[in-house]
């Protein structure tokens, strides 16, 4: 039974799985838990912190707990039963973090976290309005203005007026924010924005000091982020279709959810994913921790036959094989 838990999970669950007796697995994942899992757990933190920038001290701290408590439960069950096995530590140890900074907005800052989702809704749901990736953030606006770079919020205080005041009729809101800036803002800067004129206000932490950033890990390397960038850049450029087959497909050297890599090296955050894979960042969310899915999956998803979305996906390697040949 060992020897096949040894192969099902990460080299760095081992020391726990052949500890002979309870208390021996309890101090061996006390270690991993010090040794490995908290160090990588900071630094994703912190990676999140620089997307989510409104996040505090007090938060940081909160989401790494939630993560660490889920972790020593899964890991207790990883170390005996094979359906509940760890492949790759790090990119669990993503995906956990991820739900954990999910669950946490969500809980902690509900009003915000609904305006997002609502707001999110609209843009990509009426012909009027457009959400476009670009190199450094989700930007929105009207759709005639669609890949335009996005341009800040004026710092003087906003004109607002009625109709942009009137929650009730949000699509004529919005227009009437976009047609008074007369250029596209980030989505981030629309949600503030909003959130200001429609007085969407949360319980918010007092804020405090952030800790200093961890120390750069293996994944950090400038070398493995530029080839990643590159990619990213490069999957971008490929037809709908073809990049939800990949995308939702991507596995890593040891078969577990690729993406997690463009979060751990802040290659693109989970909207920019979501909305490049097709779908919602709630609905991402709803199946991260079933990624990578496979090809039965995702037909069903893009109401597709299975041969389709092989054909597809092999057409989207096919491409990002030749465009990224420079890097062999």
């Amino acid at each position: 039974m060992s020897d096949r838990l040894h192969e099902l999970n990460d080299r760095a669950l081992w020391p726990v799985i052949d500890a002979p007796d309870d208390r021996s697995r309890e101090a061996a994942i006390e270690v991993l838990l010090v040794e490995e899992a908290k160090p990588l757990i900071a630094a994703i933190v912190q990676r999140f912190r620089r997307m989510e920038p409104n996040l505090h001290i007090e938060d940081l701290e909160e989401i790494s707990s939630l993560a660490a408590i889920k972790l020593i439960r899964k890991v207790r069950a990883a170390t005996l039963y094979e359906e509940h096995a760890i492949k790759a530590l790090d990119d669990y140890l993503a995906t956990l973090t991820y739900n954990a900074l999910y669950d946490f907005r969500r809980h902690h800052y509900p009003e915000r976290h609904r305006l997002k989702r609502n707001l999110r809704y609209l843009l990509t749901r009426d012909a009027a309005f457009a959400l476009w990736e670009t190199p450094a953030s989700i930007a929105a606006g009207l759709s005639r203005w669609k890949g335009q770079p996005p341009k800040a919020v004026p710092s003087t205080r906003f004109p607002s007026t009625g109709v942009m005041r009137d929650k009730s009729r949000p699509a004529d809101a919005v227009r009437a924010i976009f047609e008074e800036l007369g250029h596209p803002v980030t989505f981030e800067s629309l949600v503030d924005l909003v959130a200001e004129l429609w007085d969407v206000r949360d319980v918010v932490i007092e804020r405090g000091e952030y800790p200093a950033d961890a120390q750069p890990d293996q994944l950090s390397s400038l070398e493995q982020r530029e080839y990643l960038a590159t990619l990213w850049s490069e999957i971008r450029e490929l037809p709908d279709n073809q990049r939800a087959a990949l995308l939702l497909n991507l596995r890593d050297a040891g078969g577990c959810n690729a993406l997690t890599l463009f979060l751990l090296l802040n290659v693109a955050d989970v909207t920019e994913i979501a909305l490049i894979a097709g779908m919602t960042e709630e609905g991402l969310n709803e199946i991260w921790e079933q990624l990578p899915l496979d090809d039965l999956a995702i037909a069903d998803r893009l109401r597709l036959t299975r041969q389709q979305v092989i054909n597809l996906r092999k057409s989207a390697r096919m491409r990002l094989t030749r465009r990224m040949a420079r890097w062999k």
